[in-house]
């Protein structure tokens, strides 16, 4: 006879496995879709000879490709992708932007739970093929009603210094800003709430 416990753990969508216990963190149809997503993910690097490492937020893919030599590829050479269904990982995008060439990298951001953060970075090894993925991807629909948003990738070298008193005037801060390091030549201060120097 049962004590109900049995009950309530089928009424909460976990059923037992094969040695008969239930986890108390996955149900077993979960635990069998992050299976087949590692496994796809394996079977992936196995194909293409690509390395995959998560780091900081972000899992790389490639980065350089295998058989690469040589400096990166040239500035413009890589595209922002959003709008990335959150549930969509490098074993179906990866193939998708390799129709536009050869990838150097491919950079998809990782949320702690496991799903991605709608949104990546992919480098080609040339700028004729992150031009292509632009042309060919932005607006595709990646799935029924979701379309991507692909676009060329900008880099971002700014730097935010924020409690900034704000009688400081800026020949001020940039002789702070010498003694920590040698000064950037392209220096613009803004006055928001806080200050801002763009390196």
């Amino acid at each position: 006879m049962s004590d109900g416990a049995d009950s309530d753990r089928a009424s909460d969508g976990e059923a037992e496995g094969a040695s008969g216990r239930v986890s108390p963190l996955v149900g077993v149809a979960e635990f069998i879709a992050s299976c087949a997503k590692q496994m796809a993910l394996l079977d992936l690097m196995e194909k293409t000879g690509y390395n995959m490492v998560q780091v900081n937020g972000q899992r790389m893919y490639g980065g350089p490709p295998p058989g690469w030599e040589g400096p990166p590829p040239p500035h413009g050479s890589e595209v922002f992708v959003g709008k990335i269904p959150r549930d969509m990982y490098e074993d179906e995008l990866v193939p998708l932007f390799e129709r536009a060439g050869r990838l150097y990298e491919f950079r998809l951001m990782m949320e702690f739970s496991g799903e991605n953060r709608g949104y990546a970075f992919v480098m080609y090894t040339n700028r004729e093929a992150a031009q292509r993925a632009i042309q060919m991807f932005d607006n595709h629909e990646i799935r029924p009603g979701k379309f991507l948003g692909v676009c060329m990738s900008r880099n971002n070298c700014r730097l935010f210094i924020g409690s900034i008193p704000k009688d400081k005037k800026k020949e001020e801060i940039m002789e702070e800003m010498k003694t920590v390091r040698t000064a950037p030549t392209n220096t613009r201060t803004t006055t928001l709430k806080e200050r801002e120097i763009n390196l």
